[in-house]
């Protein structure tokens, strides 16, 4: 399938959610249809039943559609919207509204699934933003299989769309993974951890991988640091 999942921004101000689309359309792709349920239908402050399950047709290209909803009431609307017409392949997601934003329409620009593109965005609610990410899986001596590492320097810096490919095929191995830069060390299973390295253009991250299927974890994760524009 070629089409991309779509997501539908619920929030009681339409400004806040046209806003956010427009970000995503610069740190994403407009590949990934987003569609907004914001405000009312006599344009205040609030959330419509109608303008979500609108909104839901507009995003749905095959793929299936994910909710974000910004506070309390938006979140009981959707509900109810989904409660009448239940769909296996609408998932209402519980994330931050911005960042869980951010990381489902990169992960959908990657080439994600559905349920793919649901968990980048719950995965959202663990990134801290002022305190030093927490290392990922640290591999063990007794790990089966060669432990591999590389080092690349980025030719420019490490932004959303990149992280959203390392973290889709990060997810694919079986091994230990780490990205290392200068003193932080992360798991690169999910794209906003990816981000938060705050890597820029000239500086080095090193590939850690030890495992089953370090080579190709390795191989495939400097290949993508490596074509960084």
């Amino acid at each position: 399938m070629n089409q991309s999942p779509g997501i539908v921004l619920v929030s009681h101000s339409a400004q806040l959610a046209a806003g956010l689309r427009e970000l995503l359309a610069q740190i994403a792709t407009d590949r990934v249809p987003v569609a907004l349920a914001g405000g009312t239908a006599d344009g205040g402050l609030g959330t419509s039943y109608d303008r979500i399950a609108e909104a839901i047709t507009e995003a749905d290209g095959g793929a299936g559609v994910i909710i974000l909803p910004d506070l309390g009431s938006s979140v009981l609307t959707a509900l109810t919207v989904l409660e009448d017409h239940p769909r296996p392949d609408v998932l209402l997601v519980d994330a931050p509204f911005v960042e869980g934003a951010v990381a489902a329409a990169v992960t959908a620009a990657s080439g994600a699934d559905l349920a793919t593109v649901a968990e980048a965005a719950r995965q959202a609610r663990g990134i801290a933003k002022l305190e030093a990410p927490e290392a990922g899986p640290q591999p063990t001596s007794g790990a089966e299989g060669s432990r591999v590492s590389a080092q690349v320097t980025l030719p420019a810096t490490l932004h959303a769309r990149p992280a959203g490919r390392l973290a889709q095929e990060a997810a694919k191995f079986t091994s230990a993974i780490r990205l290392e830069y200068g003193a932080k060390t992360v798991n690169p299973t999910g794209v906003l951890t990816v981000m938060s390295l705050g890597a820029t253009a000239g500086g080095t991250v090193t590939v850690h991988a030890e495992g089953p299927d370090a080579d190709a974890a390795v191989e495939t994760l400097a290949a993508i640091l490596a074509e960084v524009e």
